[in-house]
């Protein structure tokens, strides 16, 4: 099991001497005055996890060789991709990242076809990672896991289980953690987020937050491991400029010590 997290520019010399994680999960492109962009691609397996498209709709020509190229780059192993929604049909309005799709027939023939296409131009397995709902819409037809298991079913893909997301859904419909995790297709799971949750002024409840995972969310991840046979990897979820050195390296250890 690799245990890793995501690269964070800014902590790039620490990243650069590390030795004790086995990976890095690429959100952005390197910067071309990214000094310490040769030792990290030397030292590091990199995982994939851009922006790559919404793929609600059809990804253009130059999406899907951006994907190709970043995927070659970093020789990962998979490529990355949310089951988001960022902006409307017609370009209109864009929406905030973590908003998911509708859980509809439509919907779902939509990231099915999609999906596939872009599969099929990659070199590498695609896995798809869950979206957080703080609420949920009266448009959607069926629940978010059998969603999702029709998906991956339909697509071969594997899935990336973020389990903060996981356990903010459950929090937020009064449901145990453990109780909503089961309803999803585990099976399929390659790799595993794991973050930090904090309370949100302006959700004035929890939402994730770069910061240290908790024991709770440790305890999360190890019950979520013993049933996620496939599972390759686990990734400490954070990506932000205030995120410090201590606070990477102490939640990667305390991962790899409850593994």
């Amino acid at each position: 099991m690799m245990v890793g997290a995501f690269y964070n520019p800014h902590l790039g010399a620490e990243l650069a001497a590390a030795s004790t994680i086995d990976h890095l999960a690429m959100a952005d492109p390197p910067a071309a005055g990214d000094r310490h962009w040769p030792a990290i691609k030397q030292r590091y397996t990199l995982l994939l996890h851009d922006y790559l498209g919404q793929l609600s709709e059809p990804l253009d020509d130059r999406a899907i060789e951006r994907a190709r190229s970043l995927a070659g780059l970093y020789d990962s192993p998979w490529v990355a991709e949310h089951f988001q929604c960022l902006h409307t049909e017609d370009g209109t309005y864009n929406l905030n990242y973590v908003f998911p799709p509708l859980y509809t027939e439509e919907f779902l023939a939509r990231f099915v076809a999609n999906a596939n296409a872009l599969k099929a131009r990659l070199d590498q397995p695609l896995v798809m990672e869950n979206i957080p709902g703080f609420f949920d819409v009266r448009a959607s037809q069926m629940p978010e896991p059998i969603w999702l298991r029709r998906f991956l079913d339909a697509t071969g893909t594997g899935f990336l289980l973020d389990l903060p997301h996981v356990w903010l859904e459950a929090h937020y419909r009064g449901l145990a953690p453990q109780a909503w995790l089961a309803e999803f297709p585990l099976e399929h799971v390659v790799e595993v987020h794991v973050a930090g949750v904090e309370q949100d002024r302006d959700l004035e409840g929890p939402w994730i937050a770069p910061t240290a995972p908790s024991d709770a969310m440790l305890d999360f991840m190890v019950h979520a491991l013993t049933r996620c046979p496939g599972a390759k990897a686990v990734t400490f979820d954070a990506f932000s400029p205030s995120l410090t050195a201590d606070v990477l390296f102490a939640s990667v250890d305390r991962i790899r010590a409850a593994l």
